[in-house]
């Protein structure tokens, strides 16, 4: 399993987009429908999902969609305001089938909460909402709620894998496209199980890179690593 640095990732992304027109709004449907089904096999009663201003938001929300169409009672936690353009697209379409963001979710042992909070363009500690709901999130971890991190824990450095203060206690990781070498590194207790998930990215894009890899997903979207 080839592991690579948040730099690495983001030149994969900017091939991808640039020289084989996969929109970031492609990849990151794939990435949050996966999200959807693996969490849906989870049999939750309720997802909270939490969300960030970024692209990882974004895939979030497109989770959100998702479990909604599931018939899962679904709700939406965000830590911005202020989001990116292709994240507040995202949004603007669950607001549109009627779903509201919440400014805060009770959760019980049988929920599962999603961590989209933050991805792999982390730079340093996170504050504000971003740290009190890493908190939450963690807190109702140990009341029996199923925690569900979107590419890495939110407050895992991507390198390293140094867990910021504070950090998100994943009981899985769901990493998208290839797995950062942070992961390698990183305690199961932020981590979890970790998989691998498909988002459309063709081998070819990894190769321009002169990353070789295998067909991981010759059996199907997900990879447990």
């Amino acid at each position: 399993m080839k592991y690579v640095t948040s730099l690495r990732m983001s030149e994969v992304d900017k091939i991808a987009v640039g020289e084989y027109n996969i929109s970031i709004l492609q990849m990151m449907e794939n990435a949050g429908r996966n999200l959807a089904d693996f969490v849906s096999e989870l049999k939750p009663k309720k997802v909270a999902v939490f969300f960030g201003k970024g692209n990882n938001g974004g895939g979030g929300l497109v989770a959100a969609r998702h479990l909604s169409i599931k018939g899962i009672k679904t709700e939406i936690v965000s830590a911005s305001k202020n989001l990116n353009p292709i994240p507040a697209k995202q949004l603007h379409i669950l607001r549109k089938t009627g779903m509201k963001e919440k400014k805060k979710t009770k959760l019980k042992k049988g929920d599962v909460i999603i961590d989209a909070l933050l991805g792999y363009n982390i730079k340093g500690e996170p504050k504000g909402k971003y740290a009190d709901f890493i908190n939450y999130i963690n807190s109702m971890k140990k009341k029996g709620v199923k925690v569900v991190s979107l590419d890495l824990p939110s407050g895992l450095d991507p390198n390293s894998g140094k867990p910021y203060a504070p950090c998100v206690e994943a009981t899985y990781t769901l990493t998208l496209a290839l797995p950062k070498i942070g992961l390698k590194h990183a305690s199961k207790k932020n981590t979890g199980k970790i998989y691998l998930v498909n988002i459309g990215i063709p081998n070819k894009v990894y190769r321009c890179l002169k990353i070789n890899i295998k067909d991981y997903f010759s059996k199907g979207d997900l990879v447990e690593l």
